[in-house]
């Protein structure tokens, strides 16, 4: 889990079209989701997530939100 997040943090950290506050926010996201995924919120917070991307690099988009849904998998097949 650790790694995904470094990789979802430096991902962030390196996209040119995000501001710091647009930084700031997804990282707070991604951090819920990654650790809570099965919380109330997070299919909200994962919504929203791809709702705040839309101003990122295609890359980092595609990639964070692949990073978030097989995540997701992961964690409904071990529930």
């Amino acid at each position: 889990m650790a790694d995904k997040l470094d990789t979802a943090r430096e991902l962030l950290e390196h996209d040119d079209k995000l501001s710091d506050v647009e930084r700031g926010q997804l990282w707070g996201l991604l951090q819920y989701v990654m650790t809570s995924p099965k919380a109330d919120l997070a299919p909200a917070k994962r919504k929203l997530i791809g709702i705040k991307l839309e101003t990122a690099a295609k890359a980092t988009r595609e990639l964070l939100l692949d990073l978030i849904a097989k995540y997701a998998a992961e964690m409904s097949k071990s529930g």
